[in-house]
C-alpha cells in the first residue's frame, strides 16, 4: 500500500492494491513516513476501508479538514475500541472528524449549538458518553480548545451509531424517541422527572428497548395479561391521560400499536418517577 497522507506516527491514509482508500493504524506505521512511501505491512494493526459514496466524501474531507481532526478521531476510535470492546465501521472516521472540525469552527465563531437530547444520551449510552468526555479532554490538550459538554453527547451517538454490532444506525432515533415520550410524561403529569434518579434511568432504558422493537418492526403480543394492575395504576385521571397520549403518539408517529402489557409497564415506570420519594 502507498501512503497518501500521514496523520501521526500511528495512523496514515493509504491506497490499497485494489485502489481503495484505507486508514491504516498501528504502532509506528507513520513514523518518519511521507506521502509516496510504502506502508510497512508488519506494523498494520487495523484497516478501515472507504468505498463507493463513502470514498468520495472521505476524499473531500482529506482536502478540507486539518490533520489534527483525523488524529483526534483516531485517538477516540482507539480508546473506544479498547474501553467498549467494540469494533467500528470506517464511516466513523468521516462522522467524527467532520463533526469535530465543525464544532471547533463554531467555537471560534462564538456559535453555541445546544444538544437537546444530551440528558437522554447520557443515560442510554453511558459508556459511550464517558468516551465523549475523555475526547473533550484530549481535544483541549491537543488543540487548546474547550468544547462544550454537549459535544460529548454527539460523540457518544456517533460511537453508538457506527459500532459494527449496530447495523441499523438507530442511536439518534432511539434517543429522540425517548425524549419525545419523556416530554409527554412531564407535560401531562406536570412534573419534571429527576434525571439523576434510578427511576429515570429505568424508564429511559425501558423506552430504549421499546424503540428498538419499534424500529425493527417486531410484532407484539396484544393479549392483555396485566389488566388488574393497570386498572389500579390508572385510577389517577392524569395517569390515564398520559398513557393515552403516549399510545397515540407512538401510533401516529411510528405506526406501532402499544400492547396493553407495554402500557402497564409504562404506568409503573411513570408512577415511580412522579412519586415524591424516588429511589
Amino acid at each position: 500500500m502507498i501512503i497518501l497522507k500521514v496523520f501521526n506516527n500511528n495512523s496514515v491514509v493509504a491506497l490499497s492494491d485494489d485502489r481503495q482508500d484505507v486508514i491504516v493504524t498501528g504502532s509506528g506505521v507513520g513514523f518518519h513516513k511521507k506521502p509516496g512511501d510504502l506502508v510497512d505491512a508488519h506494523k498494520i494493526e487495523r484497516q478501515y476501508v472507504f468505498q463507493d459514496e463513502h470514498k468520495k466524501r472521505f476524499e473531500q474531507l482529506l482536502s478540507d479538514i486539518s490533520n489534527v481532526c483525523f488524529e483526534i478521531t483516531d485517538w477516540i476510535v482507539k480508546r473506544a475500541t479498547k474501553e467498549l470492546k467494540k469494533d467500528f465501521s470506517s464511516e466513523i472516521f468521516i462522522a467524527i472528524s467532520d463533526h469535530i472540525s465543525y464544532a471547533m469552527k463554531r467555537k471560534s465563531e462564538g456559535i453555541y449549538l445546544p444538544n437537546i437530547i444530551l440528558n437522554e444520551t447520557k443515560v442510554l449510552y453511558e459508556d459511550e458518553y464517558k468516551i465523549g468526555l475523555l475526547a473533550l479532554e484530549y481535544i483541549k490538550k491537543r488543540t487548546g480548545i474547550s468544547l462544550e459538554i454537549d459535544e460529548a453527547g454527539y460523540i457518544a451517538l456517533h460511537l453508538a451509531n457506527f459500532a459494527v454490532a449496530n447495523q441499523d444506525n438507530n442511536a439518534v432515533k432511539i434517543v429522540s424517541f425517548t425524549k419525545e415520550v419523556i416530554d409527554v410524561i412531564q407535560n401531562t403529569m406536570n412534573k419534571q422527572l429527576g434525571e439523576n434518579t434510578l427511576a429515570y434511568a429505568r424508564i429511559s432504558i425501558h423506552l430504549k428497548y421499546l424503540s428498538e422493537r419499534i424500529f425493527r418492526n417486531e410484532k407484539v403480543q396484544l393479549e392483555d395479561t396485566t389488566y388488574d394492575i393497570r386498572s389500579m395504576l390508572k385510577t389517577d385521571p392524569r395517569m390515564s391521560m398520559c398513557i393515552n397520549r403516549i399510545v397515540k403518539l407512538i401510533k401516529q408517529r411510528y405506526d406501532y400499536e402499544l400492547s396493553p402489557d407495554e402500557q402497564t409497564y409504562l404506568c409503573i415506570h411513570i408512577k415511580r418517577n412522579v412519586t415524591t420519594n424516588q429511589e
